[in-house]
């Protein structure tokens, strides 16, 4: 019998065994990585294209191109797309992030041999019909408008434009008169530009077999589909950070007050990401860290504060976020230095760095349970070159990092002269 009063024992985690996903090449050269994991006979085949919005700076461009990829065919209707999905129980999920653009299928095994038709049609023969378009221009125009009422949007859009310069992709921010400048033609380019075997990569999760391999191999690694005048991404946009230090939205009539803080810093492939990363889970990046304990819990100024190191494949930056009572702007302002001071001036003791390592390989752990997980982290390390040693490589220094280290990175990173604050609302 189990004796619940008394308290199972604690067991350190020393390594954390992955499930390595396999590559091999398509006829086409297209990367093929199936990670064969889950009891579910279910699948998912991610099609991942270096079509972002680095790859476009014109606005919606290719946030447009990825949305509507399933809004008509050359064979088939939006409806009959959706009906047929829906008749074998699958569905697509799209998303476009500032380097890169996926679609992924996800499908029962019995019924991917008709699924994943439904799907090579899609990607290879969308034609973005001229009515589906106008409607989701309506609709994302009035979603717009109403969106730029909110500070916690407006604060974002303008971090990004003073982080990276708004003639930079990253820092490109939206106007409604974007909307106007969208037609047919200019998403048939980026799709046929860029959605191409030439710039795919594919991940295959879940209940893996060899009848799944052949499917893509008949769908995918085909030479009908490659572009021969694929462009590849300039990636050579200069980053221009604002030299102000403060930037203010006013709202008079805002009941509450949007704030980020933050800064350009260093993506992954830098040998002080992870212990960035350590440094900022104890000031902001879980339930427990010190801004949550000082202005949410003592303060009371808010529901929620977070901060969070993001990397981007050719940037990265910092960042602190939080809505808090118009009231106590200026407080909470001089709270958020006051925890950033601290963490330059003294070290993190023992209990509370050893919570911390504790946090962080209990949410690595979560990362590698089920077979999409093992996917979302091997895309993760994927999409920087990097390989299955940057997990080894960052539960040791999770396990061995000391306080001196992260202080020293918090006088690198976290000088108060280097950061930029950006404030929606009344201030």
């Amino acid at each position: 019998m189990l004796n619940r009063k008394q308290q199972p024992k604690y067991k350190e985690i020393e390594k954390i065994n992955i499930l390595k996903a396999k590559e091999q090449s398509l006829e086409n050269n297209i990367p093929l990585y199936t990670i064969n994991a889950g009891t579910e006979d279910i699948v998912r085949i991610d099609l991942i294209f270096n079509a972002g919005i680095l790859s476009n700076p014109k606005p919606l461009i290719a946030t447009i191109t990825n949305s509507l990829i399933e809004a008509g065919t050359k064979k088939h209707t939006a409806l009959q797309i959706a009906e047929k999905l829906d008749f074998y129980g699958a569905f697509l999920h799209h998303s476009v992030n500032k380097d890169n653009a996926s679609i992924s299928l996800y499908s029962l095994n019995k019924y991917l041999p008709e699924t994943i038709k439904i799907f090579e049609d899609i990607i290879k023969n969308s034609i973005f019909p001229v009515n589906e378009l106008e409607i989701y221009l309506q609709k994302k125009k009035q979603e717009f408008i109403v969106e730029s009422e909110k500070v916690n949007v407006l604060s974002s859009r303008k971090f990004q434009s003073v982080l990276f310069g708004d003639k930079h992709p990253y820092g490109v921010t939206l106007s409604i008169n974007d909307f106007k400048n969208v037609d047919q033609k200019q998403l048939s380019e980026h799709h046929l530009r860029h959605y191409n075997a030439n710039s795919c990569k594919i991940i295959v999760s879940g209940n893996v077999d060899n009848k799944t391999v052949n499917l893509i191999k008949a769908s995918f690694g085909k030479n009908d589909w490659i572009n021969d005048n694929n462009i590849l991404t300039d990636n050579k946009y200069i980053i221009k950070s604002s030299n102000k230090k403060q930037h203010i939205i006013e709202k008079e009539k805002a009941v509450q007050t949007a704030i980020r803080v933050g800064k350009v810093t260093i993506n992954k492939l830098h040998d002080d990401f992870i212990g960035l990363q350590i440094l900022n889970t104890v000031l902001g990046g879980y339930f427990g860290s010190r801004l949550m304990t000082n202005i949410r819990e003592d303060k009371g100024y808010t529901y929620g504060i977070g901060s969070g190191l993001v990397s981007l494949q050719n940037a990265g930056y910092f960042t602190i976020v939080t809505e808090i009572n118009s009231d106590f702007t200026k407080d909470t302002i001089k709270q958020i230095y006051f925890e950033l001071d601290k963490l330059r001036n003294e070290l993190i003791e023992d209990k509370e760095l050893n919570t911390v390592r504790n946090y962080i390989l209990g949410e690595l752990l979560k990362a590698f349970d089920g077979p999409f997980a093992l996917a979302d982290s091997f895309r993760s390390i994927l999409d920087y070159g990097l390989d299955y040693n940057y997990f080894d490589k960052y539960v040791k220094t999770v396990k061995n990092i000391s306080s001196e280290e992260l202080n020293k990175l918090a006088n690198k990173y976290f000088k108060p002269e280097e950061l930029i604050d950006v404030i929606a609302g009344k201030y």
